[in-house]
Parts: C-alpha cells; sequence; structure tokens
C-alpha cells in the first residue's frame, strides 16, 4: 500500500511517499519546509516528495494526515487539502496525533518512555506521555505544571521550556531532529486504519486564539 502522509500542525510543514506491507512500512521519501506558510508550502512539498519517490498522487491508496494538537490553521489547512486529494483520487484517509508523531522516532530508538511537548503558546504546551505501549491523556498545560515525564523529553516546546521540562527528563540539545515532527513519524506510529471525511477532525485540546479574541475585534457584532 502506497501512502502519502503530511503535517503542518507545527511551524514545519512534513510530507513523505512510505509503503506499508504487511507489519512492513518503508518512507520512500520525505520533504520538510519551514520556508513559507503551510498553504503555499504543502502541495508543492507533496509533489516534490512524490517525484522523489518516483511515484504519482494516482498510485496513493492512503492519505495520512496529522490532525494536531497544534497550530489551529496549520491543521484546517492539511485536514482540507486531505479531503480534496481523496477526493480527487479515491484514496482513503487515515488520521493520527501529531505527538505520536513526534514521539515515534524516540521508541523506535529503543527508549521506553518518552515526553512528546510542542510550544502551545500563551506560555503553555501540548504534552503527552508514552510509555509501555501505551499513550497517556494530552494536555494543554504551562509548563510548570506538567507532572509525569520520560526518559527523554522532545518536541519545540522542550526546547523552549527546557529549564522547567529537564525536571521530567532528558531534553536533547536544541538542534536534534527528535524536536522535529516528521511525516516518517506518523507512517511509523499510525494505524493507518480508513476514516470518513467527516471523521477527519482536527484535535483541538484548547480553543484557538482567533476566538479568544473575537471579543475584542470591533467588526464583529
Amino acid at each position: 500500500m502506497l501512502i502519502l502522509a503530511f503535517d503542518a500542525s507545527t511551524p514545519v510543514v512534513t510530507v513523505a511517499v512510505a509503503r506499508a506491507e504487511d507489519d512492513r512500512r518503508e518512507t520512500l521519501a520525505e520533504v520538510s519546509t519551514t520556508a513559507r506558510g503551510t498553504s503555499e508550502a504543502l502541495l508543492p512539498a507533496i509533489h516534490a516528495s512524490l517525484d522523489l519517490a518516483g511515484e504519482d498522487l494516482g498510485a496513493v491508496e492512503r492519505i495520512l494526515v496529522g490532525v494536531g494538537p497544534g497550530t489551529f490553521t496549520g491543521i484546517r489547512i492539511a485536514a482540507s487539502t486531505a479531503r480534496s486529494l481523496s477526493l480527487g483520487t479515491g484514496a482513503a484517509l487515515a488520521k493520527n496525533s501529531t505527538l505520536a508523531a513526534l514521539a515515534a522516532p524516540v521508541l523506535v530508538s529503543g527508549h521506553p518512555e518518552v515526553l512528546a511537548v510542542i510550544d502551545a503558546r500563551r506560555g503553555q504546551v501540548f504534552a503527552q506521555r508514552f510509555a509501555g505501549g501505551e499513550r497517556g491523556v494530552v494536555r494543554c498545560a504551562r509548563p510548570e505544571e506538567l507532572e509525569e515525564g520520560g526518559q527523554i523529553v522532545v518536541g519545540d516546546g522542550a526546547v523552549r521550556y527546557r529549564e522547567a521540562l529537564s525536571r521530567l527528563g532528558r531534553v536533547p540539545p536544541d538542534g536534534s531532529p527528535l524536536h522535529r515532527v516528521t511525516a516518517e513519524g506518523h507512517v511509523l506510529s499510525a494505524d493507518l486504519a480508513p476514516v470518513a471525511a467527516e471523521d477527519l477532525i482536527p484535535l483541538y485540546i484548547r480553543e484557538p486564539d482567533a476566538e479568544v479574541r473575537r471579543d475584542l475585534n470591533p467588526w464583529i457584532r
């Protein structure tokens, strides 16, 4: 089964083309960029990854998209793009948590416990603990409020709040690739179960910034 996986829940737009056969999953190509906004970067990254893999969009059998938590606009654009591509190609949809994708490379490398942390702005983080094959509850909290940790703490939230989160586990150096969400991480961690287009719902843990500021907009009555 040929898989097209992508995520735009963080400032990094990441796309991968992979193949799944039985229990084996192999990433054929991956493209990640922070150069432009999601609406401008996602489709070119999709075409670039397909070109690198030597595959056509029409051959894709599963479209796997990260549904957050993360940037409200990025998640919405990724989900809308996935639905449109599915409608145009007939490929089935699948979804996965962005935090699971972030944790996947650490878990695959042999570390049994990891705390995945994404910067949620407003002095908060989105966090989820993975241990023993189990996924903890996704939380939105201030870094100092988190209590559960892991052997390793990864993500842009871990970099930004290193001092507060290092008490919960080892935080790799700032430049470590473990801090970046990757489409390959989705390939590694998703169950690939097909979902209906209407079930491809962004994972909102907190009210979007636009809604918080809605009452401050003089043009909305």
